[in-house]
């Protein structure tokens, strides 16, 4: 499980500030899936596998424990402007 952290993919004006997400998964695929479930501007859903690309890639201990709901993919944290 890795925990991928990028920007928001909606550019300025329609995003004022961008934003940022937090995702944990298995692979860039999962993180694509579950960023496009959360979208709420299919105009930009086209531009997500980037974002993914040049997301920070953060490898977790499989032997630990993380305070989520569960240690199944998904998303840990965003913030959209």
């Amino acid at each position: 499980m890795n925990l991928y952290i990028g920007d928001y993919w909606v550019p300025f004006p329609r995003s004022e500030y961008g934003g940022t997400w937090v995702v944990m998964a298995e692979n860039g695929g999962q993180v694509i899936d579950i960023l496009k479930e959360t979208c709420y501007d299919d105009e930009y859903e086209h531009l997500i596998p980037e974002a993914v690309s040049n997301a920070k890639v953060f490898p977790l201990d499989k032997n630990e424990l993380f305070r989520v709901a569960s240690n199944k993919p998904q998303l840990i944290e965003k913030f959209y402007t």
